[in-house]
């Protein structure tokens, strides 16, 4: 898969002073840094390894409004507008097309919540989101060969490839005058009566006047060493690409599989509604934040209890360069991908028997209520979060990047984000939170997207 990924080189001189400064080299990052940019604010992004090295190249690449929570439809919905947008504010490609996307049902009772998700959030926010028959589901999947009952589709939702995006992003931002750091991890934040003064970089100190963190699955490591507590853990999903093939060119997930067309004419295939989480202290640290949580859902999560994901998680807590030198992701793990393959090809005779040319894993990082965190902390005056997006980050991400670069820039965000406060964690908020939120009713697609 990094084979793939388009190499974006990194800036080289550090400047004394800069504006903003953002945390993270992917969708979100990139994006926000395009924006500062466009609008003239100085800003420098830095990124430990490589751009989308991590979550924002290793997703299933949907851009998708169908099956998102009521408090993110909005996002989606600006999103998709600025998707359609990017290639020309970049002069990149992003690989982005609307190809529709479809989630066919096995019973009844799946398709009647999908079609109170249509009701209740879709239609009023204009998605364009249809409920098909079991004849409308064969005529997307031609040949089918599984009794889906119906399904709800979405034609105006599609994808980008992960390998392009977020480096494509990150080269137009700096057309417009942001500087990119490759290979160079923040390593503190230094603050003044709380507010955000600087920050110590691999390349040396930087004074700025705002940080936006957008480092996945880092971010609640890095805010413990602002005493900043955010519940969010990490699981793993796998992902395969196959060979060039003919079939329907659309985003399908299926109660147990998904698959999408890629450009170059093969499909991205993974399995559905299963993760693996890897015991690490943050199990013990976040454990009653996220039982509510483990309780509803227990059949969609794997736990595995390998003491060496323990003692090298550990390891990195307590050693800042033991974790700037490690990409999260890996070897896809072998029996999550047999049962999609297995699942797909029961499903699509077309695809039966279709070469696996390339597959691996990544790591998502999941919040208590599934909710992202998206804002500023209030006892530190110009830090702001964007993370936890439990896996439904890429296709938002643009939209996500333009609003925290609006608040770094001082000016009121496009949208409301009050749902997604950081503050909604603490001692006080914490049960009414998890209660109203753990595992949500409407089916939603693996997280991927």
């Amino acid at each position: 898969m990094l084979q793939d990924l388009i190499r974006v080189a990194s800036d080289t001189d550090l400047p004394e002073e800069t504006e903003v400064v953002i945390i993270g080299g992917g969708i979100v990052g990139t994006s926000a840094a395009l924006w500062l940019a466009e609008q003239g604010i100085p800003v420098c992004l830095f990124e430990k390894a490589q751009i989308a090295c991590e979550q924002s190249g290793r997703n299933w690449g949907w851009v998708r409004k169908m099956g998102r929570a009521a408090a993110e439809i909005d996002l989606s919905v600006m999103a998709e507008t600025l998707w359609q947008g990017l290639e020309a504010r970049t002069g990149e490609a992003t690989g982005y097309r609307q190809n529709g996307a479809l989630y066919p049902c096995d019973s009844h009772k799946q398709l009647a919540a999908h079609a109170r998700w249509k009701r209740e959030v879709g239609d009023p926010a204009g998605t364009g989101s249809v409920i098909l028959d079991r004849a409308g589901v064969k005529r997307l999947l031609p040949g089918c060969e599984r009794p889906f009952v119906g399904g709800i589709y979405t034609p105006t939702d599609g994808c980008a490839e992960p390998f392009m995006a977020a480096p494509a992003i990150a080269l137009g931002a700096r057309k417009q005058g942001a500087r990119i750091y490759t290979d160079c991890a923040v390593r503190e934040v230094e603050t003044t009566g709380g507010a955000i003064t600087a920050v110590q970089t691999a390349k040396g100190r930087l004074r700025c006047r705002a940080v936006i963190l957008a480092a996945g699955a880092w971010s609640s490591p890095f805010l413990r060493g602002l005493g900043l507590r955010l519940p969010q853990l990490r699981l793993r999903g796998s992902v395969a690409r196959t060979a060039p093939v003919d079939g329907p060119d659309l985003c399908v997930s299926a109660r147990d599989v998904s698959f999408r067309k890629r450009l170059d004419g093969g499909y991205t295939i993974a399995r559905r509604s299963l993760n693996r989480t890897e015991v690490s202290p943050d199990h013990l640290r976040y454990f009653l934040d996220f039982l509510p949580t483990l309780r509803k859902n227990h059949d969609l999560i794997s736990i595995s209890g390998n003491p060496v994901d323990f003692f090298r998680a550990l390891a990195e807590e307590r050693s800042t360069r033991r974790a700037e030198a490690r990409v999260l992701g890996g070897p896809a793990m072998p029996r999550m991908l047999d049962y999609a393959r297995a699942r797909l090809d029961a499903a699509m005779p077309a695809l039966r028997g279709v070469q696996i040319t390339d597959s691996w894993s990544g790591y998502i990082e999941g919040t208590p209520d599934a909710l992202p965190v998206i804002g500023p902390v209030a006892s530190h005056p110009g830090l702001i979060l964007a993370t936890g997006f439990s896996g439904g980050g890429f296709g938002p991400g643009p939209a996500i990047g333009q609003i925290v670069a609006e608040l770094a820039a001082g000016r009121a965000p496009s949208l409301a984000i009050g749902a997604f406060s950081f503050h909604r964690f603490s001692a006080g908020a914490r049960r009414e939170t998890t209660d109203e939120h753990a595992g949500q009713d409407y089916p939603d697609s693996a997280r991927g997207a």
